[in-house]
């Protein structure tokens, strides 16, 4: 977590290799990224960003994109990602055309398109770049349950700036200009009484009970 411009979406885009350090390194498991080939890498992470890309064709071929899936493999991550239902009251269901860039769907209902994509190839990593920004509370819970329950094998990377989306992540990561300031699970932070506690208190406007 962190303001705008901190530095979190750059460190995002440095681990998938969209950019190249100009000092220090990137390690993965120990080891430097320069290790590994960048099909490697981007084949074992799946990213979904706060503005999925939706190419002008059905819902299906947008998840299945440069994949392979049975069926059920398909409406296990439209499950997971909370857009089996929304997608079952559509006239054309799976085949319903999303328009030039998912033009014809909610902001919410591209968000889960592209967290299906991404979980449909299983990914070792799971990355959301403010992926839940365009959600509902409730629908957020309910991906969050999801993602939880079936991820014993998969880590995950969430930047966000509402505070409840990571409140439960093992480590909670703050940055400040480039840096990291703090880290610590939530309940350390708010008793640290620094960036993430004044941010917490902002956005909930009482530190009591937690």
């Amino acid at each position: 977590m962190g303001h705008t411009g901190a530095g979190k979406t750059t460190i995002l885009k440095l681990l998938m290799r969209y950019y190249t350090p100009t000092s220090g390194r990137v390690l993965i498991n120990g080891r430097s990224i320069d290790d590994y080939t960048l099909d490697s890498v981007r084949d074992k992470i799946g990213f979904v960003s706060q503005e999925p890309f939706l190419f002008y064709g059905s819902i299906k071929d947008n998840v299945i994109y440069n994949q392979t899936a049975t069926d059920k493999e398909l409406r296990r991550a439209l499950e997971l990602a909370g857009a089996w239902e929304f997608i079952q009251e559509l006239e054309d269901k799976l085949d319903t055309m999303v328009g030039d860039r998912g033009a014809k769907l909610s902001g919410g209902q591209r968000a889960r398109v592209s967290l299906a994509r991404a979980l449909l190839k299983q990914p070792s990593l799971l990355i959301l770049d403010e992926a839940s920004s365009a959600l509902d509370a409730e629908t957020e819970r309910r991906i969050q349950e999801n993602l939880i329950a079936s991820g014993s094998n998969r880590a995950t990377i969430a930047v966000a700036h509402r505070l409840s989306t990571i409140r439960n992540a093992d480590e909670i990561v703050c940055m400040v200009d480039g840096a990291v300031v703090e880290r610590g699970k939530h309940d350390e932070l708010v008793a640290a009484e620094g960036v993430y506690a004044s941010q917490w208190t902002i956005q909930t406007g009482d530190m009591a009970g937690l």
